[in-house]
C-alpha cells in the first residue's frame, strides 16, 4: 500500500509545479521564485571562515584573537587622546635639546606644564621617541620640576626599570636627581632587586645604584633579598652579610644557601653576570657553600671569568672559581679567557685574576699557549698600565717585596692548596717561557722602555733577573737612547673624553685657587701650566732606575 501511495505522489508532483508556474494571481500566499544570488558573496556581505572538511574550528583561538583586537582598539583610543600632546612635546624637545638654544629652562617649564596632567608621563616613558623627551626634561629642568616628575612616576618604577625605553628615564633620575630622590628611588625598588639582576635592562640600573650611589646599609639591604624571601620587604639592620642570616640558627644554613644558589643559576643561564651586586653575593656563596657546589660553580663560570673580572669582588669570585675547578675546567677557562686577555690585563681589577692563574696553575705549557704568548706579543700595550706591569713583574720576579705588598702575596698563597706542582718549578718554567721574548722586545724599542719611570722599573726587572742571548743588545739599545743629547720625555696623552649625545649642557670650568692662611686675603687664581717635554736624565723615576 505504501509503495503505491509513493508512486501516486510522484505522478502528481509535476502537475502541481506546472500549476504553480502557470498561476499569475496577486494573492498573499502566491509562490515567488527564489533569488539565488542574494547570499552568494555580494557587496557588503562577509562570509564566515569555514573550517577544512573533517576539521573542527578552534573556538578558543578565535575568542583569544577577538579579545586581542578589543584590547588593541582600546589602547589605540587611549593614545589617540594624547597624540596631540605628544606631538607638541616633541616640537619643544627638538628646540630645547640644542646647546645653542636660549631660554631652555623656560622651555622645560612649558613642557612640564603640558605633561603634568593625568598619567601622561607614565605613558610617554614607554615609547622610544617620547622617552627621550622625558630624559631631556630631567636633565635641564629645575630641581622642583624633577621632584614633581619623580612623584608622578614613583608608583611605576619597578616596571619602568624593566622596560626597554623607560629604564633610561630611571637612570636619568638617578643621575640628575637629588640625594633624597635617589634614596626614595632605591627604597621604591626594594623587593625587586633579585628580579632586576636577572633582567636584560634592569641589571644595568642595579649595577649603577650599587657601585655609585648606595650606602653600606642600602647595599646590605639589597643583598638580603638574595638570602631569603623574608627579606624582600622586611629588612634587618643586623644582617650585614650571608653568615649573619644563620649565625643564630645553624639549621637554616642549607635553606639559605639553596635559595641563593637558585638566584645565581638563573642569572648565569641568562649570561647576566656583569653586575656588582651579583658579584658580591657570588663571593659570599663561594666562601660558604659545600665542595660539590663549588665544583658546580667552577663548571658554570668556566667561560665567564672575563665578565666577572670587572669589579673587585667579581675578580675575587673569578679567582675562586678557577681555583675550585678541575684540570678540565681550568683548560676551558683559559680557552675562553684567551680572546679577552689584553683587556683583562690592563683592567683596574682584572690583572689580579691573571696573577692568580700564574701563581697556581700546573700546566705551564698550556698556559704559554693560551695566555703568555698573547701577553708577550702585545707587551708594550700591556706595560703602559699599572696592572699590566704587575703581571710582567710577577712573571720575572714573583713575590718580590719591592714590587708587591706582602698581603698581596699572602692572599695569592691561599690558592696553593689547589695546586700540585712545586712553586719553584712553576716559577722557573714561566720565567724560561717568557724572559727571552721580553728581552728581545726591549732590544727592539729601547726608547719605549725608558719612556717614564714606571716602565723603566719594569725594564730593570727584566734585564737584571738573568742574562740572555739578547741581553747585551738590549743594553746597547738603552744606552743609545740615554746617550742622545736630545733625549726628551714626552708627557703621556690624556684620554680623550667622548662626547655623550645625551649631555645637553657644558660644564663650567673649575678654577684652581691657592690656599692662603690669612682669612682677609683673597685667594689668587693659580696658573695651570701645560705639561712640557722633560729631559730624560732629570726625571726622578728614571734617575733611580739608571743608578741600578
Amino acid at each position: 500500500i505504501k509503495s503505491e501511495k509513493r508512486k501516486s505522489d510522484a505522478a502528481e508532483e509535476p502537475q502541481m509545479k506546472k500549476v504553480r508556474n502557470e498561476s499569475s494571481g496577486d494573492g498573499k500566499f502566491e509562490w515567488k521564485p527564489f533569488n539565488s544570488g542574494k547570499f552568494q558573496g555580494g557587496e557588503g556581505f562577509k562570509k564566515f571562515p569555514s573550517s577544512a572538511p573533517g576539521q573542527q574550528k578552534d573556538w578558543k583561538a578565535f575568542k583569544l584573537q577577538k579579545k586581542e583586537l578589543r584590547v588593541k582598539r582600546k589602547e589605540k583610543q587611549k593614545t589617540k587622546d594624547i597624540m596631540d600632546v605628544m606631538n607638541e612635546a616633541k616640537k619643544i624637545y627638538e628646540e630645547m635639546k640644542c646647546k645653542t638654544t636660549k631660554g631652555r629652562v623656560d622651555m622645560a617649564v612649558k613642557l612640564h606644564n603640558l605633561l603634568k596632567g593625568g598619567d601622561k608621563y607614565s605613558k610617554m616613558v614607554l615609547s622610544h621617541d617620547t622617552a627621550r623627551v622625558v630624559q631631556c626634561l630631567l636633565k635641564i629642568a629645575t630641581p622642583a620640576i624633577r621632584g614633581e616628575i619623580f612623584e608622578k612616576l614613583t608608583g611605576s618604577l619597578p616596571s619602568m626599570a624593566m622596560s626597554k625605553y623607560a629604564h633610561f628615564c630611571v637612570l636619568a633620575m638617578i643621575k640628575h636627581g637629588s640625594a633624597e630622590t635617589r634614596e626614595r628611588l632605591i627604597e621604591a625598588l626594594y623587593g625587586n632587586y633579585v628580579k632586576l639582576c636577572s633582567h636584560s635592562f634592569g641589571h644595568t640600573i642595579v649595577d649603577s645604584i650599587y657601585i655609585t650611589w648606595a650606602t653600606a646599609q642600602q647595599k646590605s639591604s639589597m643583598r638580603q633579598e638574595f638570602y631569603s624571601d623574608l627579606y624582600r620587604k622586611d629588612k634587618d639592620s643586623k644582617v650585614k652579610c650571608l653568615v649573619d642570616t644563620f649565625k643564630d640558627a645553624p639549621h637554616m644554613k642549607n635553606i639559605v644557601l639553596g635559595n641563593l644558589k637558585q638566584h645565581i643559576m638563573k642569572a648565569v643561564n641568562k649570561k647576566l653576570v656583569d653586575n656588582s651586586l651579583f658579584h658580591g653575593v657570588l663571593v659570599e656563596f663561594l666562601t660558604e657553600c659545600s665542595e660539590e657546589d663549588r665544583l658546580e660553580m667552577a663548571t658554570l663560570f668556566s667561560g665567564l671569568l672575563a665578565s666577572l673580572a670587572s669589579t673587585r669582588e667579581g675578580t675575587r669570585a673569578a679567582t675562586l672559581c678557577f681555583w675550585y675547578g678541575t684540570a678540565k675546567e681550568r683548560r676551558s677557562s683559559l680557552k675562553h679567557l684567551r680572546e679577552h686577555v689584553e683587556k683583562v690585563c690592563v683592567h683596574e681589577f682584572g690583572y689580579y685574576l691573571i696573577v692568580a692563574i700564574l701563581h697556581t696553575i700546573d700546566d705551564t705549557k698550556m698556559l704559554k699557549k693560551m695566555l703568555l704568548d698573547t701577553i708577550v706579543e702585545k707587551v708594550e700595550l700591556v706595560v703602559e698600565h699599572e696592572g699590566g706591569r704587575k703581571i710582567i713583574e710577577w712573571m720575572i720576579q714573583p713575590g718580590e717585596t719591592k714590587n708587591f705588598h706582602p698581603t698581596f702575596t699572602t692572599t695569592l698563597n691561599e690558592g696553593l692548596k689547589y695546586s700540585k706542582k712545586d712553586v719553584a718549578i712553576r716559577r722557573t718554567e714561566i720565567l724560561e717561557a717568557t724572559h727571552a721574548d721580553l728581552v728581545a722586545a726591549v732590544a727592539r724599542n729601547g726608547a719605549f722602555w725608558l719612556s717614564n719611570g714606571h716602565i723603566a722599573r719594569t725594564t730593570a726587572s727584566i734585564l737584571l733577573t738573568k742574562e740572555d742571548e739578547k741581553t747585551t743588545e738590549a743594553f746597547q739599545s738603552l744606552a743609545k737612547v740615554i746617550s742622545d743629547p736630545g733625549w726628551m720625555l714626552i708627557p703621556p696623552k690624556k684620554p680623550e673624553i667622548e662626547e655623550n649625545p645625551d649631555e645637553f649642557e657644558e660644564k663650567p670650568l673649575k678654577k684652581k685657587f691657592k690656599k692662603v692662611k690669612n682669612p682677609f686675603e683673597k685667594p689668587a687664581v693659580k696658573d695651570v701650566k701645560e705639561e712640557t717635554p722633560q729631559i730624560g736624565v732629570e726625571d726622578a723615576g728614571l734617575h733611580i732606575v739608571l743608578k741600578k
